[in-house]
Order: C-alpha cells, then sequence, then structure tokens
C-alpha cells in the first residue's frame, strides 16, 4: 500500500510539475551566446590578414598565457599543410635553435613541437605536423565576443 501511495504522489509531482513548465516559451534572441535572434544572419566584419614580410613581421600578444603564437604573415603560400608538404618546416624546423629566438630570424618551433630517437635525434613529433591545428594568421579586429578567460 505504501508503495502505490508513494508512486502515485511521484507521479502527480511530476504531472503537475511538467504542467507548470509547459507555458514557458523560450525567445530566439534568448538561446545562445549572440543578443540577436538565432535567425538573424549578420555579417562579420571585413579584415585583411597582415600583408608583411615574414622576416620583418611582429607578433600580436597571446590571448592568454600558454596560448600557441599567431602566424605573423599571409599563410596562403604555405598551404595546404598535408602528409606530402608542410612548408612552415623549410623555415621554422632548426632543432638546434630552440629556444633561441633571433631578431629577423624565424621563430623556431619549440622542443614540444619533436620527438626524441632511440640515438637521441629530435625530429618532427606527428602530432605537431599540421601548424594550423594550433596556429592561425594574425588579424587585428575586435572580437565578436569579450574574453573573460
Amino acid at each position: 500500500m505504501k508503495q502505490k501511495l508513494l508512486m502515485l504522489a511521484a507521479l502527480s509531482t511530476f504531472a503537475l510539475g511538467s504542467y507548470a513548465v509547459g507555458d514557458m516559451a523560450v525567445l530566439d534572441d534568448s538561446l545562445g551566446l549572440s543578443p540577436v535572434s538565432v535567425f538573424a544572419d549578420p555579417a562579420p566584419a571585413a579584415f585583411e590578414y597582415r600583408d608583411l614580410d615574414p622576416k620583418v613581421a611582429g607578433i600580436l600578444p597571446r590571448s592568454w598565457e600558454d596560448a600557441p603564437p599567431q602566424i605573423p604573415h599571409r599563410a596562403e603560400k604555405y598551404m595546404p599543410v598535408n602528409a606530402k608538404m608542410n612548408k612552415c618546416l623549410e623555415c621554422h624546423e632548426e632543432p638546434g635553435k630552440i629556444g633561441k629566438k633571433e631578431k629577423g630570424k624565424p621563430t623556431p618551433m619549440s622542443e614540444a613541437h619533436y620527438v626524441k630517437s632511440d640515438k637521441g635525434e629530435l625530429s618532427i613529433s606527428n602530432k605537431h605536423y599540421v601548424c594550423t591545428l594550433c596556429h592561425a594568421p594574425q588579424v587585428d579586429v575586435a572580437p565578436i565576443m569579450a574574453n573573460t578567460f
């Protein structure tokens, strides 16, 4: 008897609760992070990538500590990066210069991008081979959403 009464009470509570929530509508402009309707199609602001020679391009500050550095030059001519070709390595793969940035020279990849062989030689790690998975060309535009990270 107690089980039936408990079950009836639980079902009644569920039924009353679902009835109360049923009338609450969610407006389309209150979904997500954007302050506009989900059906709006706002155009992003126009921008251009920095058109600097890689040897003279400066760097933008990182968005957060330990963020991967952004690419300080146009990257179209170095793409695509795939298993057969990675033009980024032509300038940035210098294991002997790890941690030794020289002014006017390409930034060498960090030690985290390499693996040591049994002979102690450094070679590029396959998990860091596709640079554009973490690194992106720099564009100086206002953020769409404020960064509170």
